[in-house]
């Protein structure tokens, strides 16, 4: 794919007539520096519609020196406007927005320049437009419980039921419109909704799920996936408890979920 570079200025000058020059004539004029401290990488990753915050470090010792900002394509900067004065460190914060029509894999070039009297200095920074990341909620808990041979409750939100066990397993069956087991490692390595709904489609559906004992107490890592309702649900199985009493056997199954 074709990758674009806008250009991006971050213009400085210094408008004659307006400043007050401190340099006389014949002295000679020091470059100025300019530093950004922040974000260190050469290239950030932003989503369209997101902003990075730049940390200016500006410095001159000769006459006045200004850091103007003008708007470019693809971006919108804030707060870019700066005039100091000579001898002196300025740390400056500028916000740039990347528009909402900002393309995937588009990079724009950021160019920061602070100026004085004669001379110039200016650093170049590249944002590289990424798709947007939606985050998954954040990690809730939940019980799926079997009582004797009742249904077990607690498994509707994932369009799963629970009706019976094997002589060994309990039985998850399917009644969402996907369901799917994931790698364990999954449960902590999908971090947003973008990323769980690929594995999810890419993943193999199946009817039903029997790995959880039903005879025995134990601990699992488990990483099971569901669509209900259009909803993804990224589903962690994590502790099984078997208790026996009068009214039959109690199979509690819990864990953690996002979606």
């Amino acid at each position: 794919m074709k990758k674009t570079i806008r250009n991006f200025a971050v213009l400085t000058a210094i408008t004659l007539g307006f400043f007050t020059s401190c340099v006389e004539d014949g002295e000679s004029v020091d470059t100025p520096v300019i530093t950004v401290t922040s974000p260190a990488a050469d290239t950030i990753s932003v989503a369209s519609g997101d902003s990075v915050v730049f940390t200016l470090d500006l410095s001159s010792t000769s006459g006045l020196a200004s850091l103007q900002t003008l708007t470019g394509v693809g971006v919108e900067l804030t707060n870019g406007d700066k005039t100091f004065n000579a001898s002196l460190t300025e740390t400056v914060t500028v916000t740039a927005k990347v528009t909402d029509d900002a393309t995937v894999g588009e990079f724009i070039e950021v160019n920061f320049t602070v100026a004085n009297d004669s001379k110039q200095a200016t650093v170049t920074k590249i944002l590289s437009v990424v798709a947007k990341e939606t985050p998954l909620s954040a990690a809730a808990a939940f019980e799926w419980k079997r009582v004797g041979g009742a249904a077990a409750n607690g498994l509707e939100e994932f369009g799963l039921t629970w009706t019976s066990n094997t002589a060994t397993n309990a039985v998850i069956k399917k009644g969402a419109a996907k369901f799917v087991e994931l790698q364990a490692a999954q449960w902590t390595s999908i971090a947003n909704l973008e990323a769980l709904k690929a594995a999810i489609d890419g993943a193999t559906d199946m009817e039903k799920w029997e790995k959880v004992s039903a005879a025995k107490s134990d601990t699992y890592d488990f990483t099971l996936g569901t669509i209900k309702d259009n909803v993804y649900y990224l589903i962690h199985v994590e502790n099984g408890t078997v208790s026996t009493a009068t009214a039959g056997t109690t199979i509690v199954i819990t864990g953690n979920y996002k979606k």
